[in-house]
């Protein structure tokens, strides 16, 4: 009887800090979590420029060390980012960091509206929408620092040494078929459909096969348009090497 006393407390408790919480989130944060989530920005991005993108689609707003959902997203956890000071390897920092909410105004430029990476302006991004931001971001930190890691911007020749790199290596592709759905989906639905992405795999195979996967293999790792780069804490060479086994693969059997 007292066990199971014990355990209905521990479930109101438990339901009344989520409601605390939430309700503890000002105005303000709140709107930060409704433009996280919304590839129209509150209907402030012109639907000829937009690409379909949220921030959620590379970022995760919860702590995906203590909850892993099993996603492989191309950005780090937001959890942290009011701790940083800095973002894009040292190039958004200072005064700009909080103007650009954290980051997130180079990816309100170019991955939600096709806006080249050389031309991104991060401070472009609504003020009240960085503020917004980044009060949601500091209600879901608190303490909590985040992820470490290291962002390392490759240049060209990096980008092609470290595809180079990764084509020599043998994969697997059941493994790679794994990855691609827990990493690619979002913007390639599958290997032979088109989405935010190209289709990767059409009915003709590409002239030079070897060529194509490297320069898959070198897309992945460096990024490039729209593709975002995938750090070596996210995939690691050995995964970028079975997801290009995978799509080799998916590319031989065509028409099979």
């Amino acid at each position: 009887m007292h066990k199971c006393v014990s355990f209905a407390l521990c479930g109101v408790l438990i339901t009344a800090f989520i409601f605390f919480t939430q309700a503890q989130m000002s105005d303000k944060a709140q709107l930060g979590r409704e433009l996280f989530h919304d590839p129209t920005f509150k209907g402030t991005i012109d639907p000829s420029k937009a690409t379909g993108l949220t921030c959620a689609n590379c970022h995760a707003d919860f702590d995906e060390t203590a909850n892993p959902d099993g996603v492989i997203r191309a950005g780090h956890s937001v959890v942290g980012v009011p701790h940083r000071g800095e973002a894009k390897g040292g190039m958004i920092k200072g005064a700009d960091f909080a103007r650009a909410a954290g980051g997130g105004g180079f990816c309100y430029e170019h991955f939600l509206q096709r806006v080249p990476g050389d031309k991104v302006n991060p401070t472009a991004i609504p003020a009240e929408h960085a503020e917004a931001l980044m009060a949601y971001f500091q209600t879901i930190s608190g303490d909590n620092k985040g992820p470490e890691f290291e962002i390392a911007m490759l240049d060209d020749a990096a980008k092609k040494a470290a595809g180079e790199k990764i084509i020599a290596m043998s994969g697997d592709a059941s493994k790679g078929w794994q990855l691609f759905g827990r990493a690619c989906v979002t913007c390639h639905p599958s290997a032979k459909k088109a989405g935010i992405g190209p289709q990767l795999v059409r009915s003709r195979a590409p002239r030079n096969v070897d060529a194509t996967m490297t320069r898959w293999a070198t897309k992945i790792r460096g990024g490039g348009s729209l593709m975002p780069f995938y750090a070596p804490d996210i995939l690691s060479d050995q995964d970028i090497a079975d997801i290009i086994a995978f799509l080799r693969d998916q590319i031989e059997n065509t028409g099979k």
